[in-house]
């Protein structure tokens, strides 16, 4: 059982390595088409949309939701058709009005915005926004394939979106931000049907699938949906409040200097490869198996398996944040310093990738206590931790903006706030874990050893350094 969580960590990993690695050459283009300014903020602020209700009605709550719940449900045929139905139609009534009304929610997005500005985003907010109704439909099926431990799948559909962003850059000119902003737009809506397409090709010959068919023709979809809905809305909420600090996070960069939305981006884009390849790789593959010890009334098998967990994860995280934080500044020059991006663009990115980098840890070792508190139906106490964390990660975005004099140095307090909402957002899942069962995880010995490991490590990554600086600069000159 061991050997079949770590294969599915690797498989998961792999795909999202894919796709994060196509990610990467997806916002190279796009630094090189549109750099660090006012059109790739427009852009990024398009794509913020569907991001943020995506991660909210379909990979947050309703993942955090809809799992625990499918394996209670006694008819899953039913169970299943039911949610597609209901929440289908509400998302796609949500795409709707976003279209006839973008202005508007352009202005809530981007607040800083002047009207200028809001008049051409808000056309390539509508388009954007029908990207939402197919990664619903995605993940909805994504979670049908995860219960059945297949991971790959869901996990390299997202390469499409960025596969398709690729494609594009090759009808647009650099000269022609405009023409390019409206092609990376529809290229994004077509990646979503793309990676329905594909769900939809491989869960054709699903036991699920199937029984949804059968309870679709015998008109019985009908079940009870108290339970899910209770836990629904206050994953709702935990899952809004993370999504709303992002959307924070924007807001108040659309008030600082040109170019600060962008910075934020791309920093968070470098950040979350190893949040994603580490962290919600290992938590998708541990969600279903601590949710089946649990239902089996095995708590200490569940403990252990989170202590294995807990120390994979926590060595892989310290790494990557010493790695990224070494090589900030090489990192963003291989990465976007080309075209419209400019060397001064990369020195301020690097800075905040740092900022972002502090909180890696925290960031994804809380992801892997929280599924605790859904596996127990704690939905509401971990929507109130998520709030209280939002509000902390304000205050300390307001109180940098207001104490820092610098204006291209402002932008790092605001990634800085998220890191220490992070360690928050720590804190407090270990409080409701339990102090002493977390605890009772540490061995002392294996914390001590990992330690004297990183020093080592660290040093000879300073030592080393020059020469990879060489590798870097062969690399970027051949790019």
């Amino acid at each position: 059982m061991k050997n079949l969580v770590f294969k599915n960590f690797i498989i998961n990993a792999l795909g999202i390595l894919c796709s994060r690695i196509l990610g990467l050459v997806r916002d190279i283009l796009i630094a090189l088409f549109l750099g660090a300014g006012l059109y790739s903020d427009i852009f990024f602020v398009a794509l913020k949309m569907p991001a943020f209700f995506r991660r909210i009605f379909a990979e947050g709550a309703f993942g955090q939701s809809f799992l625990p719940n499918f394996v209670k449900a006694p008819k899953k045929g039913a169970f299943c058709v039911s949610i597609m139905i209901q929440f289908s139609s509400i998302v796609f009534l949500c795409c709707l009005l976003v279209s006839f009304f973008s202005s508007f929610f352009t202005k809530i997005f981007a607040f800083g915005f002047d009207q200028k500005t809001i008049d051409i985003a808000s056309p390539l907010v509508a388009i954007n926004f029908w990207y939402l109704f197919f990664i619903f439909l995605v993940t909805f099926f994504g979670a049908i394939l995860n219960y059945k431990q297949k991971f790959f799948i869901t996990s390299f559909s997202a390469a499409l979106f960025n596969l398709s962003i690729v494609i594009a850059a090759f009808f647009v000119d650099k000269n022609e931000p405009l023409k390019t902003l409206y092609y990376f737009s529809y290229a994004t809506v077509l990646s979503g049907l793309a990676q329905l397409i594909l769900h939809l090709i491989i869960l054709k010959n699903n036991p699920v699938i199937k029984a949804m068919i059968l309870s679709i023709r015998l008109k019985k979809a009908k079940t009870k949906m108290k339970s899910f809905y209770g836990n629904f809305f206050h994953g709702v909420l935990g899952s809004s409040a993370t999504q709303i600090s992002s959307l924070l996070d924007t807001t108040i960069a659309s008030f600082l200097i040109s170019g600060s939305i962008s910075y934020l981006y791309y920093a968070n884009r470098v950040f979350q490869l190893p949040l994603a390849l580490f962290a919600i790789a290992l938590t998708q593959v541990s969600f279903p198996k601590i949710l089946k010890h649990l239902k089996s009334e095995q708590e200490n098998l569940a403990l252990k398996f989170m202590q294995r967990a807990m120390i994979f994860l926590s060595v892989l995280l310290l790494i990557s944040s010493i790695i990224g934080s070494v090589y900030s500044l090489e990192i963003c020059q291989l990465l976007f310093q080309r075209g419209n991006f400019t060397h001064s663009d990369s020195i301020t990115t690097a800075y905040v990738l740092i900022a972002y980098l502090i909180g890696l840890l925290p960031f994804g070792l809380q992801k892997l206590l929280s599924l605790w508190l859904y596996a127990k139906f704690k939905q509401k106490i971990a929507a109130f931790i998520a709030f209280k964390a939002l509000f902390i990660s304000f205050l300390c975005s307001v109180a940098f903006i207001f104490f820092i004099k610098d204006e291209n140095l402002k932008v790092i307090g605001v990634a800085f706030s998220s890191s220490l909402s992070a360690f928050y957002l720590l804190g407090a899942n270990i409080k409701e874990f339990g102090f002493k069962k977390f605890f009772g995880l540490i061995s002392f010995k294996i914390c001590f050893l990992i330690i004297i490991a990183l020093v080592i490590f660290t040093t000879m990554l300073y030592l080393t350094k020059p020469y990879i600086l060489n590798i870097f600069i062969w690399i970027y000159n051949r790019i």
